[in-house]
């Protein structure tokens, strides 16, 4: 498992590069509120790493993309319609 402040210290450069806040890793922990949770990030992040082979990580960011581009068409429905 890796040390905390490594851990930390690796949230902060996955979020420079998204150019989001470390917040958006854990749900309902935009103001450190007590829903804070962390589980299902640090378990992404470990399924992540347990891939291996380049097509096993391609298949997951295909189905992430996916996925936000649902959300995101859905977000657009729900404007047009507002």
């Amino acid at each position: 498992m890796i040390p905390t402040v490594q851990a930390d210290a690796l949230l902060g450069r996955l979020a420079e590069a998204l150019g989001r806040p470390v917040e958006i890793f854990f749900t309902g922990c935009g103001d450190a509120s007590p829903e804070c949770d962390a589980l299902p990030t640090l378990e992404l992040l470990r399924l992540w790493a347990a891939l291996r082979e380049p097509v096993s990580r391609q298949r997951v960011l295909a189905a992430a993309r996916q996925e936000a581009r649902t959300l995101r068409a859905g977000r657009a429905e729900d404007a047009a319609a507002g």
